[in-house]
């Protein structure tokens, strides 16, 4: 497991946790299509979710993987925000991709 394992918002959800290290180690078109894929189930969802909660990428903070890409770091920061059904959802789309 990595140095930042247990630090992370979405460790409290071992499915999800898995599936986004899996993610980052994808190249990057799939990588992309995935996340994609993400975002649009949580607009499904609820449509102004990322708008509400999640709207100023950070330039300078780059910690995670995700962090260096706007796209992919409003994506998963957005499900910080979610409701269980909703991470549900995101959870069993990861499962079926990855």
């Amino acid at each position: 497991m990595n140095k930042t394992h247990g630090n992370r918002w979405y460790d409290n959800y071992p499915d999800l946790s898995i599936r986004i290290e899996k993610i980052k180690n994808l190249n990057k078109k799939k990588r992309n299509k995935i996340i994609l894929a993400m975002k649009d189930i949580i607009i499904d969802y609820d449509y102004e979710l990322l708008n509400r909660y999640v709207i100023e990428f950070p330039m300078t903070y780059n910690r995670r993987w995700y962090d260096k890409d706007p796209f992919s770091w409003l994506t998963i920061n957005g499900l910080k925000y979610a409701n269980k059904e909703l991470l549900n959802k995101i959870i069993t789309y990861l499962k079926k991709v990855l």
